[in-house]
């Protein structure tokens, strides 16, 4: 039997669902959103809300140009603490809503943590493989990576944004009784409570140095592959387009190692979007294969990586980080002897090593996660106290 999907498009139908889910103890919730695969950009597409018997989608194009005030009525249910609000996977969902909107959710379940720390597997699940995991049978994926941003939606669109929230009450039920009956209810409270917090990093100076690092691009030819970088993301965003249509990652890492430098080789380049060719871009292309670029500067010092430890520690500071470290192996080797290697690594990942080293455990990890560590310690022996603060306290 299909269930009963209700098509929203107008702020007032937006504002009389929302009041309607303000009522309920839970909401499933999920997202479809272009990031810059049709435009220039991030930008929502759809909503899908099961209510327990039907679903909402709700369409916020139609709202535009003021889709944050036709969807606030339903922003608010999000921030409110008293309402669950059930996600698969959900990161990327808030990360958008908190950039585009600046809307935060409380209260927060996500099926995949729950998942995850049942510690069956080592690889984030899917929605599809979880629900044929729990379930018992398939779902439709091939909607997946359509054009969510074109409309009409088409039927098979509105049936695949259906059921990735048509399930979800099921399965967090099916997941949460497994974590309880192990002992590890609490440590899924902790995980999903930690959700709340995570926020979109608007801060990044330098961009193209991700790329840049993937191109193996050389420091002298960094401030050409930046300049080179910044000409095409100016010239996507005015054409709101995604950055690849205007010029690829690897022409544009061939463009630094062989810039073009006349009309004549312009007009004959390929894997240029036509702007790049016309005026005013095509002068700017022309004019950077023989401009005198500055480098880069130095980056703000919250802007930079942070080298390992064992590069920036010497002496007693060294041999301290040495021992938390040959501590805190041990006591993951432990953890895979006596649970499993996926319990182990969820619990002590390498970057939680390298976090617990320098801040210590109670700033590094989760009381569930101290808890474990805690327990396991005791067991084999091992001292856990010179692990609490900071490695210079």
């Amino acid at each position: 039997m299909k269930p009963l999907i209700q098509y929203l498009t107008t702020a007032a139908q937006v504002a009389d669902v929302a009041s309607h889910l303000a009522t309920l103890p839970r909401i499933g919730i999920d997202l479809e959103f272009d990031d810059n695969r049709y435009r220039y950009g991030r930008h929502l597409a759809l909503i899908q809300v099961f209510d327990g018997e039907a679903v909402y989608l709700i369409d916020p194009l139609p709202l535009e140009p003021d889709m944050a005030a036709g969807l606030e009525p339903l922003f608010a249910v999000l921030r409110d603490p008293a309402v669950a609000k059930v996600f698969h996977s959900c990161k990327s969902d808030i990360l958008l809503l908190d950039e585009l909107f600046g809307v935060h959710c409380r209260n927060i379940v996500d099926t995949s943590v729950q998942f995850t720390l049942l510690a069956l597997e080592d690889n984030n699940i899917s929605l599809g493989r979880l629900i044929q995991s729990e379930l018992g049978f398939e779902v439709d994926k091939g909607e997946q990576k359509s054009n969510w941003l074109k409309r009409p939606l088409t039927e098979a669109q509105k049936e695949y944004a259906a059921n990735d929230v048509l399930y979800l009450f099921e399965l967090t039920d099916r997941l949460a009784a497994r974590l309880q009956e192990q002992g590890r209810a609490q440590w899924a409270q902790e995980e999903n409570h930690a959700l709340e917090a995570v926020r979109y990093g608007r801060d990044e100076l330098r961009p193209h140095l991700r790329l840049a690092g993937k191109y193996r691009i050389s420091p002298g030819e960094l401030p050409l592959f930046r300049e080179l970088y910044a000409l095409r993301d100016r010239v996507a965003r005015q054409l709101d387009r995604p950055s690849y249509m205007v010029l690829s990652n690897d022409r544009l890492a061939e463009l630094t190692r062989q810039p073009i430098a006349s009309h004549g080789a312009l007009r004959g380049a390929g894997g240029l979007h036509p702007d790049l060719k016309r005026s005013p871009y095509a002068d700017e292309l022309i004019a950077l294969a023989s401009a005198d670029l500055a480098p880069d500067g130095p980056l703000p010092a919250d802007q930079r990586r942070p080298q390992p430890f064992r590069r920036r520690f010497n002496g007693p500071v060294a041999a301290r980080a040495e021992a938390r470290e040959t501590l805190l192996q041990a006591l993951k080797n432990h953890l895979a002897a006596d649970y499993s290697p996926v319990l182990a690594n969820t619990v002590l990942s390498n970057r939680l090593i390298g976090d617990v080293v320098e801040q210590g455990s109670l700033a590094a990890l989760r009381p569930w996660q101290r808890q474990l560590l805690s327990e396991t310690a005791s067991q084999h022996g091992l001292p856990l106290a010179d692990l609490d603060g900071p490695l210079g306290a």
